[in-house]
């Protein structure tokens, strides 16, 4: 078990980091994905809008013969406006919740204004140089951060997404 560990330290977490316009002094949001979260990272592609729905809702997209919800987090976390905006990439990931009817993975996609990067951090960089943030009034206005953390030149915030693809999650 302990050769386990150890090797999971070495070979670190695949994540992915998209990029947020939180503006709060000098710091550089990201939204951190790990690799069991991330579905696939896809091109530009058509977004169906769906007038009347939240501003945070860029629309849905036909995904392997399934409609899923495209959110646009800077909008979810009222960051800017709501123009309309050309996404460099569309991120589909698992939102940790089930549908409560087929017991199937709920899924979203994300949608990216900048390219996402893709980071391994490794077990002892998780135990050693993440230092807990509070995370800025308009991530933690939207009750949807489970963290907020500093590495490197990053301030890495987690998201549950489950709420919003549940369509349980009221804007404040």
């Amino acid at each position: 078990m302990r050769g386990m560990k150890n090797e999971q330290q070495r070979t670190g977490l695949r994540s992915f980091l998209l990029p947020l316009s939180v503006k709060d002094g000098l710091k550089n949001f990201v939204c951190l994905f790990t690799q069991s979260q991330v579905v696939e990272i896809l091109a530009p592609r058509f977004v169906s809008q769906i007038p009347g729905s939240p501003s945070y809702l860029a629309g849905v997209l036909l995904y392997h013969g399934s409609l899923l919800p495209v959110i646009d987090l800077d909008l979810l976390c009222r960051q800017q406006l709501a123009p309309r905006v050309r996404y460099r990439q569309l991120v589909v990931v698992r939102t940790g919740v089930a549908d409560p009817e087929t017991g199937a993975p709920l899924k979203a996609v994300v949608a990216a204004k900048d390219r996402v990067r893709i980071a391994t951090i490794l077990g002892t960089d998780l135990e050693e140089s993440f230092a807990q943030l509070k995370a800025p009034l308009a991530l933690s206005e939207s009750n949807l951060v489970r963290g907020c953390f500093q590495h490197e030149d990053d301030a890495v915030t987690l998201f549950d997404l489950g709420p919003v693809v549940q369509g349980i999650y009221a804007a404040t």
